[in-house]
């Protein structure tokens, strides 16, 4: 038996590469994901005097936005431009599943950018008046 007494020693050092290679891609993807969850639509929307309701509905409308550009969302979902009939179909379809898990009244609340042309906001809300929802066009109020 000729070996050392230092060979069965127990090693003291902490091996930190994995754990900072395991942090690395944790960073990375927290880095990728971050700007997808807080994906926010910009959309000006037009001000005016009126007094909104102040009663909460039965439950959280469904939210259409149309951004400046003309481009639909569902939610935060992008749906695709509003001229569009295929994007229409899909905005109907996504719409009519919704409803079948509510209660009725459905309510949406279309939001559209002030900049968006009239042509562009009337497809939407025919598709909505197809299905029978309820709908409100939201406005930001002015400041008294």
């Amino acid at each position: 038996m000729g070996g050392s007494w230092e060979e069965n020693e127990p090693l003291s050092e902490i091996n930190v590469t994995p754990f900072v290679d395991v942090l690395l891609v944790l960073l990375i993807i927290f880095m990728v994901t971050a700007p997808i969850v807080n994906h926010v639509i910009q959309v000006d929307l037009p001000e005016d005097s009126y007094n909104q309701d102040v009663m909460k509905p039965l439950q959280e409308p469904l939210k259409v936005v149309i951004d400046k550009a003309g481009v639909l969302y569902l939610g935060n979902t992008r749906i695709g431009g509003t001229k569009d009939v295929e994007s229409q179909r899909i905005l109907q379809d996504k719409i009519r599943q919704w409803t079948k898990k509510q209660k009725k009244p459905w309510m949406v609340d279309v939001e559209a950018d002030e900049k968006v042309d009239y042509g562009s906001i009337v497809p939407v809300i025919a598709r909505l008046k197809e299905l029978h929802v309820s709908m409100n066009l939201v406005i930001r109020p002015r400041p008294k």
